[in-house]
């Protein structure tokens, strides 16, 4: 299924991947799942600066998918489907 997955205010990945936004034709079913590929094709810096030490999304980051909907990271495993898109950004605190 291809998925659109726009990474937001993450110059690191960006510079890897090459840019802000990329289509990407995976074989998974779930955010999870899509997560996981991004680490793998990326390489192991995407992995390390997205992943905690579980493989799973750390938890300074969040996900929007479809532009409406914050997955909670016990929402990792959402079925995506073809044409979603799926947005990874940082969370930004202050005072």
């Amino acid at each position: 299924m291809k998925i659109s997955v726009e990474f937001l205010s993450l110059p690191k990945v960006t510079r890897i991947v090459g840019r802000k936004t990329v289509s990407i034709e995976f074989p998974g079913q779930t955010v999870a799942d899509l997560i996981e590929h991004i680490a793998n094709r990326y390489g192991p810096k995407v992995r390390e600066f997205l992943l905690d030490e579980s493989g799973k999304l750390d938890m300074h980051f969040r996900a929007l998918l479809n532009g409406k909907d914050w997955l909670a990271p016990e929402e990792m495993d959402r079925r995506l489907h073809e044409g979603d898109s799926l947005r990874i950004m940082m969370l930004v605190g202050g005072g």
